[in-house]
């Protein structure tokens, strides 16, 4: 199944047969990653944008709980700053926009935004409505703070990627020839006849046509870019909000139309990526390898079945209960030795050697950031009682 939105609220998922369904999304360990590269440097700084939570007391269960969210957003992370190249990764924030902090705070360099929609702290109808404002805030406390910026790119990503290697700086920042670059999400079509009217609606001047089929991640693009793009992006999400037709054709991935509007009113430049050739993610096991991309993302469950029945399975929707959130435990492997021919996915399609060292390096990945977490309970118990004193 394939993950058609950022993290938070609902999601809808396609399978390979572009079958739909709904699920319910975490917010759990979340916000928005940032690493930094040195300005001195061709690099950049990264942020990411979503609205996960490390509040496994909320009563919206999740595909996508804490645990799972430390191993592809600061685990895999802390392991490829160690390779060549991963020097430029300076610097990591999660900006999380919720009422009140979470245990994840002293465990992940956070920036803590107050969110539009508090009620979206349990269940909102659309909580990612609220992420450009978040993005907003992490921007006016870096100019305000300078020190904290610490390169001229930034990258913005989703909570369940897994790092394998450090994604590549575009070029030199000063350069104005070197443009950002982007994934192209094929569900994101500007142009199309049931959309271009609302597309051209909320342009005002220019033509669907020169929107990109993106969303605000996986990108990197400057800082000063994104200090332009933000403001816009910003109130796009809220026009947009305030248009019962275009939240009705745009969906649940309407603030992803948002983002790629603002980009083409602001004339940013970026390269926008297609599957297979894109330095950013591969998704397996749609993609049988990682590529030219730096990081998984881990949004399709796979599951192994033989003429007979299910002989092994992987989905972050199997990791909904608050243990995996406080006490991570290892992911299953796929099984060895490999025999060709012998599995099918849960779709039919067959298990290649490729696609099967893919899932087995994507997980094995995860498993040694989980070596490294620690047990958050009883900073979780302390938490919920100091709450609940706080409630009396």
């Amino acid at each position: 199944q394939r993950c058609v939105l950022l993290d938070g609220g609902k999601v809808a998922f396609h399978t390979r047969a572009v079958h739909a369904i709904t699920c319910s999304v975490a917010r759990l360990c979340g916000g928005l990653q940032v690493w930094h590269v040195p300005t001195h440097l061709p690099g950049y700084h990264a942020p990411t944008c979503f609205r996960p939570k490390c509040a496994p007391s909320t009563t919206h269960t999740s595909p996508l709980r804490g645990a799972i969210v430390w191993t592809c957003r600061y685990g895999t992370y802390k392991i490829v700053q160690g390779m060549p190249g991963g020097e430029k990764l300076t610097g990591f924030t999660r900006i999380l926009h919720r009422t009140v902090p979470d245990e994840c705070m002293d465990e992940i360099p956070t920036f803590h935004a107050k969110p539009l929609h508090p009620e979206c702290d349990g269940w909102c109808d659309f909580p990612v409505a609220d992420r450009p404002n978040a993005v907003a805030q992490w921007i006016s406390h870096v100019q305000a703070n300078p020190s904290e910026l610490k390169g001229a790119w930034v990258a913005i990503l989703e909570c369940d990627y897994v790092w394998m290697r450090p994604l590549p700086v575009p070029g030199p920042a000063s350069d104005p020839s070197v443009a950002g670059y982007q994934f192209r999400f094929g569900y994101i079509n500007p142009a199309h006849p049931n959309c271009a009217h609302i597309i051209q609606r909320l342009m005002g001047s220019g033509s669907p046509q020169d929107v990109p089929g993106s969303g605000p991640a996986p990108a990197v693009l400057r800082f000063s870019d994104l200090q332009v793009v933000t403001p816009l992006w910003e109130k796009l999400t809220a026009d947009i909000e305030d248009d019962k037709e275009a939240r009705d054709v745009l969906g649940w991935v309407r603030e992803m139309y948002a983002w790629d509007i603002a980009l083409a009113k602001a004339q940013v430049p970026m390269d926008t990526e297609n599957q297979g050739s894109t330095r950013t993610i591969s998704q397996p096991p749609n993609d049988h390898s990682l590529g030219k991309a730096s990081l998984f993302h881990y949004t399709w469950g796979a599951v192994y079945n033989d003429s007979t029945h299910t002989v092994w399975s992987w989905d972050k929707r199997h990791y909904t209960d608050q243990k995996y959130s406080l006490r991570p435990e290892k992911l299953p492997l796929p099984p060895e030795p490999f025999e060709d021919r012998k599995w099918h996915l849960q779709d039919g399609f067959p298990v290649d050697v490729t696609m099967h060292g893919t899932l087995r390096d994507m997980l094995s990945q995860m498993n040694k950031a989980i070596e490294t977490l620690p047990d958050l309970t009883e900073k979780f118990e302390a938490l919920q009682a100091a709450r609940a004193q706080m409630r009396r």
